[in-house]
């Protein structure tokens, strides 16, 4: 499978400022470590992580936009099965 954490960084990376900035603080807040954290070490727990601290509506729009950016950057996969990445453990061997 193509997707990797270094990949889910690189997304992260591409986000404004603004957006990067809140989901950072908004981590650090809930969770006493930066969300890129979560990217990194525990990739499964990003959906969860992301419902969290922004709400399944903002949750679901920042997946969406991490599904379109995979696949404009040569990750061709289908939603359900990046959901099951960032939701599943065992996905990621």
């Amino acid at each position: 499978m193509c997707l990797t954490r270094s990949l889910l960084a690189r997304f992260y990376g591409s986000l404004d400022f603004s957006l990067r900035g809140l989901l950072h603080f908004k981590s650090l807040a809930a969770l006493g470590y930066p969300f890129d954290k979560v990217l990194l070490e525990e990739p499964w727990r990003t959906y969860d992580v992301l419902t969290s601290l922004v709400g399944r509506h903002n949750a679901e729009l920042i997946l969406t936009m991490l599904h379109k950016w995979l696949n404009n950057n040569g990750c061709t996969i289908d939603p359900e099965t990046l959901r099951k990445y960032l939701t599943t453990k065992e996905m990621w061997g």
